[in-house]
């Protein structure tokens, strides 16, 4: 990493190779923040810093396992000797499935996923938390998902993280909310990337027929709601599980009888 001017806002960006990920650090570098874009895919990454970059956009790539804490620490250390501390932290590395029933879910699939999804956002909160309080700022948006509020058939273990996520960022708004540092968690439903486009085509139609608006939402949408939540109007926002599921949670029960 060269040294860069420290005038821009620093942002972190996990899961940032590819989806969701890639176009929250698109949208931000473009708003003129100093992306640090995280994930183990060192190749997506470089990519990625190159076609921003051709766009004016300044984006550092920290290949790592989110994870381990000591390689995390090691990555975070760089970034903060040469471009100061964050002020945005966006955890959205994460991982789907195993889709069975829960008797059918392995300790090293359990393992696996909390792992990722939420040992991972543990690991990049637990390093920027105390360094945003000596800055007295921070914006932290964790992705969760509709699961991490509903839950799902042969998807438990998945929903247990999700779950997890949620209660994390609501403690961390709790405790750190008089410190300048504001933590919401972000519950997208079904996203149009690389993982629903693989889904049978008969369960892309029955989801589309039971999404009011008719349709998946997009990587730019939900980047467009992080850049909210980090934004300057975002600051009484606080402690929010915000669901981005085109009326999907609304319209869970509405083909059943009134009581």
């Amino acid at each position: 990493m060269e040294t860069q001017s420290k005038q821009a806002p620093v942002a972190v960006v996990t899961g940032a190779s590819r989806g969701i990920g890639a176009a929250i650090a698109t949208e931000l570098a473009r708003q003129g923040f100093e992306v640090v874009l995280l994930a183990r895919d060192e190749a997506a990454l470089t990519r990625l810093q190159e076609r921003l970059t051709a766009a004016g956009g300044r984006v550092w790539p920290l290949a790592c396992d989110l994870a381990d804490e000591g390689a995390v620490g090691v990555a975070l250390s760089r970034l903060e000797a040469k471009l100061g501390v964050p002020r945005v932290l966006v955890n959205n590395a994460g991982v789907g499935g195993p889709f069975h029933r829960v008797d059918e879910v392995s300790a090293a699939e359990w393992e696996q996923l909390f792992d990722v999804n939420v040992k991972g956002v543990r690991n990049l909160c637990q390093w920027a938390l105390p360094r945003m309080k000596a800055q007295g700022y921070g914006r932290i948006v964790n992705i969760a998902s509709i699961m991490g509020l509903f839950g799902g058939a042969q998807s438990s273990t998945y929903a247990a993280t999700k779950h997890a996520v949620v209660g994390y960022s609501k403690a961390i708004a709790a405790e750190w909310g008089a410190y300048g540092i504001t933590c919401n968690a972000l519950c997208p439903g079904y996203i149009d990337t690389e993982m629903l486009a693989k889904a049978d085509p008969a369960v892309r139609a029955r989801l589309l027929e039971r999404i009011p608006v008719k349709r998946f939402g997009t990587p730019e949408e939900v980047a467009g709601m992080v850049s909210f939540l980090v934004g300057p109007f975002s600051g009484y926002v606080n402690g929010s599980a915000v669901v981005m599921d085109g009326g999907l949670s609304a319209h869970l029960a509405s083909d059943l009888p009134a009581f």
